[in-house]
């Protein structure tokens, strides 16, 4: 009679179980704590959204006391500087449709307005890869953002081609409007932000537009020592607002790895991330 190796056999019961093991229903059952903690406001990853709100103003109501509430606030400007004056993947195409525009301008003055263009990220960024010499590239954003954003191209001797504004009304007509993740914090309608420029731009360019579904939400999101209300918009109504104002959709393209899932609402599904080129009807 041949004497059984047990500890041989213990480690083929050890693997089976493993190669069996149901890694996904442990994540369900987590789940509901999980969303428990992110209700709480506990979630600390940058990425991650917490809480679901009615409306803007709800969302910005429910930030924590112990936070800095959205982005008019000076502790928020260094807040991602150093990763958005580097080109992203998700910027290339539009590198690509900026630079198309710009070529059929056959070397003219072009004025830009990026709004929510932060200190000027993406005029940095772009400019290593495109000609933006004959641009006049003006940023919209909050107070906080253009004060800093003015001493740092007065700093870097930008001043010619690099200007800001933080009243929308007084921005310089343009002829591009860029909008590089902007409306997920745009706190009106994008067609009454539109509609307060000084005249409709012959292009918009649209880029990590989150959208979903379902019916428009607002959620949280944290970066660094703040929380900003954040807005998924329902997709069918924005494409609908989108016609309504003028404009026809000349390219659009998906963002897949910047889908975000609410960690408090797992129930509502992720958002898209989606980007847009827009060239006005008339």
């Amino acid at each position: 009679m041949r004497a059984v190796d047990l500890s041989a056999s213990a480690g083929v019961k050890a693997m089976r179980t493993l190669l069996h093991f149901d890694a996904s229903r442990i994540k369900r059952l987590g789940r509901p704590l999980h969303s428990a903690v992110a209700k709480l406001h506990l979630v600390a990853r940058r990425a991650e959204l917490t809480g679901a709100y009615s409306d803007y103003k709800s969302a910005l109501e429910a930030v924590p006391r112990w936070a800095v509430a959205g982005y008019d606030n000076d502790e928020v400007v260094p807040v991602g500087v150093e990763k958005m004056i580097k080109v992203i993947d998700w910027d290339y195409p539009i590198i690509f449709w900026l630079e198309r525009e710009l070529r059929k301008r056959r070397g003219r003055w072009t004025n830009l307005l990026d709004a929510g263009g932060h200190v000027g990220t993406k005029y940095r960024a772009f400019r290593r890869l495109i000609d933006l010499s004959k641009v006049r590239w003006e940023v919209y954003d909050l107070p906080p953002m253009v004060k800093a954003g003015a001493e740092m191209a007065r700093r870097d001797g930008l001043e010619e081609n690099l200007s800001f504004c933080s009243d929308v009304s007084e921005a310089r007509k343009a002829e591009i409007l860029l909008c590089s993740g902007l409306l997920q914090y745009l706190d009106e309608p994008f067609p009454e932000f539109v509609s307060r420029l000084a005249a409709r731009p012959e292009v918009i360019l649209l880029n990590k537009v989150a959208l979903r579904d379902g019916p428009t939400i607002f959620s949280l999101q944290r970066g660094g020592p703040a929380y900003f209300p954040y807005q998924v918009r329902e997709k069918r109504t924005f494409m609908n607002e989108l016609q309504a104002i003028g404009y026809e959709i000349v390219d659009s393209w998906q963002i897949q790895y910047l889908s975000h899932a609410i960690a408090s609402h797992p129930e509502l599904g992720s958002s898209q991330s989606w980007g847009f080129v827009l060239r006005r009807s008339d």
